[in-house]
């Protein structure tokens, strides 16, 4: 099969021009000279017949053909990651690179606990982590391993459904509590993305009209919650562990939990023992 580009070098530096925002950016995540960003988008455009972006005194501007090219340039990237990742061991050992990836929750404080237990048991593994809220691609071997709370459609997917998730209503001990309604409780919510409040009217749940804290990051959702500032929704397992305190114990929500591998990565030993090792752990800790 020919090569479309004189080097697939060029299809990085893309990539990390459009992230980053510049070519000084890119060169530095890259570890490359300047020059030689600008050299491999240059060609890449020479070779495309198209222009890319657009140069002015602010920098660079990503033509509408650049964002089309985009979801290619990272599935190209993707699937290079996933070679290395599969040349990392030999496909029958328990040795090599995993990659996972979860929600920001899970990934912060549900899997240290895991891959402690298992990088004990197997100590030649070794993790790459992907905390996403947003539902990752893994035909597209954007990892190896995932674990989602959408169930998945692809054939090409293996899954193993997990017990359902409870979520439910949580303060700090240090939060006064008694005598107030749960409605009138400072509350900590999303913020751009709007969906907690809504989706606690669609499940019947009380709404809260005392928005204290608005923020997209539920790690930082967590760590307010923690502080005393409000009351906020947490994993019921989890909120145990952090020695949070329930609130309304009759409002919860079940949230289905899926844990998924590609067929084909399937067949590997290492990723099939890290899959079994999650299957039997996870249930405890969400």
């Amino acid at each position: 099969m020919s090569n479309p580009f004189p080097s697939l070098d060029v299809i990085p530096s893309f990539h990390a021009v459009m992230t980053q925002g510049s070519l000084s950016a890119a060169a530095r995540q890259l570890g490359l000279a300047h020059p030689t960003v600008r050299r491999h988008i240059e060609g890449l455009e020479q070779e495309l017949g198209t222009q890319l972006f657009t140069r002015s005194a602010n920098g660079l501007t990503p033509t509408q053909m650049a964002y089309s090219l985009m979801p290619a340039a990272a599935s190209v990237l993707e699937e290079a990651a996933s070679l290395r990742r599969i040349a990392s061991g030999n496909k029958d050992a328990v040795a090599g690179t995993v990659r996972i990836t979860c929600s920001r929750v899970l990934a912060g404080f549900v899997l240290p606990d895991v891959l402690g237990q298992i990088t004990r048991d197997a100590p030649d593994l070794r993790f790459e982590i992907m905390g996403t809220d947003t539902t990752e691609n893994l035909l597209r071997r954007a990892a190896d391993i995932g674990v989602r709370f959408v169930q998945p459609t692809q054939k090409a997917l293996i899954a193993k459904r997990l017990p359902d998730v409870e979520l439910g209503l949580f303060a700090a001990p240090s939060l006064p509590l008694s005598g107030r309604e749960v409605e009138d409780l400072p509350f900590i919510a999303d913020d751009r993305e709007n969906r907690i409040l809504p989706a606690m009217a669609n499940a019947g749940m009380p709404v809260p009209r005392n928005v204290i804290l608005r923020s997209d990051d539920p790690l930082v959702q967590i760590a307010h919650l923690r502080a005393g500032l409000g009351v906020g929704i947490c994993q019921v397992k989890l909120a145990a562990r952090l020695g949070l305190v329930r609130v309304s114990p009759k409002t919860r929500h079940m949230m289905p939990c899926w844990l998924i591998v590609h067929e084909d990565q399937a067949r590997l030993r290492r990723i099939a023992y890290v899959f079994d090792a999650l299957k039997t752990h996870l249930p405890h800790l969400i």
